[in-house]
């Protein structure tokens, strides 16, 4: 499942969750494939999210590993270098 901004939507994707407006009405039930139309409708009625099957594209593993470099570069507490490791180990277990 994947969130998504209601202009990145396109015809032929599938809710996989219950789209509810302000009131918590239920407007679209999960399953439902959208169309023109319906995307339209929804930004109509101010949904700004909604919630599409599938899965999110994850970016190379080198460049998420550059990322937690850049952002644990001035940390020098065993605590947070041991999150630090954790989080590179879980990194790697994913891109298995």
């Amino acid at each position: 499942m994947i969130k998504i901004s209601i202009d990145k939507a396109k015809p032929g994707m599938k809710i996989a969750k219950d789209i509810v407006n302000e009131a918590g009405m239920v407007v679209i039930t999960a399953g439902k494939e959208l169309t023109d139309a319906l995307i339209e409708k929804l930004s109509i009625m101010n949904i700004d999210f909604v919630y599409v099957e599938g899965q999110k594209e994850m970016p190379p593993k080198e460049e998420v590993f550059e990322e937690i470099e850049k952002r644990f570069k001035k940390t020098t507490d065993s605590y947070t270098l041991l999150i630090k490791k954790a989080l590179k180990t879980h990194i790697e277990e994913l891109y298995k």
